[in-house]
């Protein structure tokens, strides 16, 4: 690695931890994503990614599933389905977090302190549990019990909390004054997680790419949008080497408009809460690193209600995968797009699946 990048005002940092963004942009009240710079050897098409040997549990290479039968229904040319839900703790979190713990490790750090609604708190908890670091984690009190028990089984530390943001002081205290490495957001308005950890979800591009070649859309549940602008960061680098002449359209899936909201007025900065049993994508802020990978693959929002993705995560049963409610939402979103236009009967069409709902 040779610097980090704010994705608003292109300033350069050199490699190192920052948990808030880009300093410069924090300090204007713009709370900005860095993204990670490599200088590579000539014809190394390899993704790059921040630590070489990192942690593991055997994440990655999850399968991709040829849905023909639901391409068909849906009235679009080809559509797969990217299985993260076969990560080891069942989430696409597990990329990350072999990246971000093996990170704090090597920087010295003894603790990880996060906010989770579920599927972040159980991957952070495992693999800190593998690389000897303790967890602390933040829920709401509704965190599913199945979610708790997990965390707790792994040795995480947990302290609940009555909302979501109510969690963030609790980690911001633990990271600025007791020695946490951080390892998710903890500022309002939010950044993106440590760019560290988001790197990890760069080979999905790669992945997605050997499996079933350049798709014309990628459809991705998304919260705070670190998987969203992850993958676009693989592609961004597929694209940047010669791999692909285009890159896909990445659409972000929310239960309720955030995004448009955001793009609508240009500042990510607001705050759109409401009620959804869509837990692992609710919350009512979004982050400028969601709003560049919508702008800069061409792609767009989208919103599919809980009835919406409670029919998908059936026809999705159906077909004997499980999903979480915000993973089956992906499946949900496609008829919104095909009726928006945005998708056609030439369209090839990849789902990310982003857990399996073993646990709520």
């Amino acid at each position: 690695m040779s610097n980090l990048r704010c994705i608003r005002c292109a300033s350069l940092w050199p490699p190192g931890d920052y948990p808030e963004g880009c300093p410069s942009c924090l300090a204007a009240g713009h709370p900005a994503t860095l993204e990670c710079l490599y200088t590579a050897a000539p014809h190394d098409l390899a993704i790059p990614l921040p630590v070489l040997a990192p942690v593991t549990l055997g994440e990655g290479a999850t399968p991709t599933l040829d849905a023909a039968d639901l391409a068909r229904a849906e009235g679009v040319g080809q559509l797969w389905i990217k299985c993260e839900s076969a990560n080891p703790t069942g989430s696409h979190k597990d990329r990350m977090s072999a990246q971000l713990v093996s990170r704090a490790r090597l920087a010295g750090a003894t603790r990880v302190a996060a906010a989770s609604s579920g599927n972040a708190g159980v991957s952070l908890a495992a693999y800190c549990a593998a690389a000897g670091l303790q967890a602390d984690i933040a829920i709401t009190r509704n965190c599913p019990p199945l979610q708790r028990d997990a965390m707790e089984r792994f040795g995480a530390r947990l302290r609940a909390f009555e909302d979501s943001l109510g969690r963030w002081p609790y980690v911001q205290d633990l990271c600025r004054n007791h020695g946490a490495f951080a390892g998710t957001n903890y500022l309002n308005p939010p950044v993106g997680t440590h760019p560290y950890g988001v790197e990890g979800y760069k080979p999905i591009a790669q992945e997605i790419l050997d499996d079933c070649g350049l798709p014309t859309d990628i459809i991705v549940p998304t919260a705070r949008g670190d998987l969203l602008w992850g993958i676009y960061l693989g592609w961004q680098h597929l694209h940047q080497t010669g791999r692909i002449d285009r890159l896909p359209r990445l659409h972000a899936v929310e239960p309720y408009a955030r995004l448009s909201r955001a793009l609508a007025t240009g500042d990510a900065r607001g705050q759109w809460e409401s009620a959804t049993e869509q837990y692992s994508i609710a919350g009512g802020t979004c982050t400028l690193q969601a709003l560049e990978a919508l702008a800069r693959s061409g792609g767009a929002p989208v919103e599919t209600s809980d009835a919406q993705a409670g029919d998908a995560r059936q026809r999705l049963e159906r077909m004997g995968l499980g999903a979480e409610l915000s993973s089956a939402a992906a499946l949900a979103a496609v008829s919104r797009l095909r009726l928006a236009g945005k998708l056609d009967a030439e369209s090839s069409v990849v789902l990310i699946l982003t857990s399996d709902g073993r646990r709520g």
